[in-house]
């Protein structure tokens, strides 16, 4: 059994692994999570590849296989959310050219990365600071500044036009 084991180790090119840091897991605001809450907290660092902080997402396209609602998985973003586990980097909406943009989320124990190539979002107006320390706001007691669904609209509507100015200069 362990020659196999040892086999499989020399085929892998590298480790690739979902996690969750331990000194996160060891906090209050952790083990107050409720289990949707924590599953997709697992689900989103499976999608952090390392450089990707900033452009996770959260749809029921995507995780269809892990929820069985929508209703049950956006009570668990907004409870990762409102914890301070999770914050919006991009808010989503509709496009200029009517597809729906999702949010895009950075994990708060983790400096957030820089996503913004011509090619990939240059339409996305971005809220967090690339490479600035992590925000931890689960430490801190929660988000500090929570915004509600009508909040978070206007929001989207604000960046679409900074993006679409900010792209039209280049």
């Amino acid at each position: 059994m362990h020659r196999n084991r040892g086999k499989q180790n020399k085929q892998q090119k590298s480790v690739n692994f979902a996690g969750i840091p331990r000194w996160v897991i060891g906090t209050d605001a952790y083990k107050s999570l409720g289990a949707n809450a924590v599953k997709l907290l697992v689900l989103l660092a499976y999608q952090y590849k390392g450089k990707n902080n900033g452009d996770l997402t959260i749809t029921i396209s995507i995780l269809k296989e892990y929820f069985k609602s929508n209703t049950t998985m956006y009570k668990a973003r907004d409870e990762l959310y409102n914890k301070g586990f999770i914050d919006i980097n991009a808010y989503g909406g509709m496009s200029f050219d009517g597809r729906k943009m999702p949010h895009l989320y950075a994990l708060t124990w983790a400096s957030v990365d820089d996503f913004t190539k011509p090619e990939k979002n240059c339409y996305r107006y971005t809220h967090l600071t690339i490479g600035k320390d992590p925000l931890v706001y689960f430490i801190k007691g929660g988000h500090p500044k929570p915004k509600n669904a009508k909040q978070i609209n206007e929001q989207y509507k604000k960046d679409t036009k900074k993006a679409n100015v900010n792209h039209n200069e280049n």
